[in-house]
């Protein structure tokens, strides 16, 4: 591709985000709870390059990293996102990569472009001229000479869960979770990859990620370093279904002391389910704490999915509801995933009530 294949591509994408810029790129999207900020472009050249001359909004993960396994860096499939490839790439080829995943299901990569001098200088001129209109607020800001950002500083291209991210704030609120000036502690039951552990960690918690996945566990720590909260975020390899709630909290227990962290305030899970530890949890938690739980509903069987299937591995209707009887409810509902599956959006604080 020359300079003038790419300034055309990227004209005509332009075009289409003047029209409707809430449709590919909107800034509010980026707020999310706070927490790490969200990046609207994939740059996958090299580090050095991309520590030469960046977008702003940008977050860098190398076109070999993607081929290694590091596909957990990446946009979830349906948020919009444009890809900036080495100055000399093949474009096209670049962007062959997100046409469709293993099952089949693509990315919604809205452009690519080359990370020519011109592309840059074209981004620099728009947000020049930008300055006082503010259609784009910022989105085409140019770095040059930047070197690589900070962790603490590094965007994402990754998303937390979102019934997480929509009511993790709320909970915040009314558990008062920071008046301590302490960071409060909690537990991410069944973390896998860690990026809702390392985006909780990131708005001020300190974080121990359950999993019995060694591989998802080795990502959560990389995931951690990333974004500068390796401090923040302790990892256990440790599988509830062979162990008594008691000993696993003792476990805990001993990470906690280890670290002089604060006791365990809350615990949220995403898409896992393990019924004797959620029965448990009332009894082991104490007042001022937090109960998270969004995980698949009875009648993910008759979707087109149709799975999970098994009693241990559904919520029934109110079954939550029934557990924590005597919290105070944040959120109790049912929502929908994308492929029809319904998932629980449940949240509660243990309040005065029980003191």
């Amino acid at each position: 591709h020359t300079d003038a294949v790419v300034e055309r591509n990227f004209n005509r994408w332009l075009e289409r985000v003047q029209d409707n810029p809430v449709r590919f790129l909107s800034r509010a999207e980026n707020d999310e709870g706070s927490g790490v900020s969200r990046a609207f472009f994939l740059d996958v050249r090299d580090a050095q390059h991309f520590a030469s001359t960046r977008l702003r909004w940008s977050s860098n993960v190398p076109l070999r990293a993607l081929d290694e396994g590091a596909a957990y860096l990446i946009p979830p499939r349906t948020a919009r996102f444009a890809l900036i490839c080495d100055a000399d790439a093949n474009v096209d080829e670049a962007a062959k990569k997100f046409e469709s995943d293993f099952k089949g299901v693509a990315w919604s990569l809205e452009a690519a472009f080359a990370g020519t001098p011109a592309f840059f200088d074209a981004c620099a001129a728009i947000d020049e001229s930008d300055a006082t209109e503010s259609k784009y607020n910022g989105l085409f800001e140019v770095v040059r000479g930047g070197g690589t950002p900070a962790p603490r500083d590094r965007l994402r291209l990754w998303q937390p869960s979102p019934e997480l991210a929509r009511w993790l704030p709320s909970v915040e609120r009314k558990m008062d979770a920071f008046k301590d000036g302490r960071r409060p502690t909690c537990l991410d039951v069944g973390s896998g990859a860690g990026r809702d552990a390392v985006w909780v960690a990131s708005r001020g918690w300190n974080v121990v990620a359950i999993d019995n996945d060694k591989r998802g566990l080795d990502r959560c720590r990389s995931l951690a370093e990333r974004h500068g909260v390796e401090a923040s975020v302790r990892t256990l390899d440790l599988d509830l279904n062979k162990r008594a709630s008691e000993e696993t909290l003792a476990t805990i227990d001993k990470i906690l002391a280890l670290e002089s962290w604060s006791p365990v305030l809350a615990v949220y899970a995403v898409r896992y389910l393990h019924k004797p530890f959620v029965r448990d949890l009332p009894r082991m938690l104490p007042n001022r704490s937090a109960v998270l739980w969004f995980h698949f509903m009875r009648g993910c069987e008759r979707t087109s999915v149709g799975r999970p299937t098994k009693d241990r591995d559904l919520l029934e209707p109110n079954e939550l509801r029934d557990v924590f009887a005597l919290w105070d409810v944040i959120i109790d509902d049912v929502v929908e995933l994308p492929d029809g599956r319904p998932v629980s959006s449940f949240a509660v604080v243990r309040g005065a009530k029980e003191v």
